[in-house]
């Protein structure tokens, strides 16, 4: 690691947890999983009233999108709501 210049701060090491949180997820023995403080954001958000609204949710929703099959799928209905022409 000293070769190209990394070091280890051992205050900031975790050794044998089960699992460590890092870059906004969560990583353990079974995977990758949503950090459940940003996913309880999403869930208690306040329904969006106007498009304003909507947009900020689904730049908060997008967070999920690694975590979610088919999350463009199920967000684009949402999304099209964004567009110029949308009621």
């Amino acid at each position: 690691m000293r070769t190209n210049k990394l070091y280890a701060n051992l205050d900031k090491c975790v050794f044998g947890a089960e699992e460590i949180s890092i870059l906004g997820c969560f990583i353990g023995k079974r995977g990758l999983r949503a950090d459940p403080a940003k996913v309880k954001a999403i869930v208690e958000w306040p329904v969006p009233k106007n498009q304003n609204d909507l947009r900020k949710w689904l730049g908060l929703a997008n967070y999920l999108h690694k975590y979610s099959a088919n999350y463009a799928e199920m967000a684009r209905p949402l999304s099209n709501l964004l567009k110029k022409d949308a009621p």
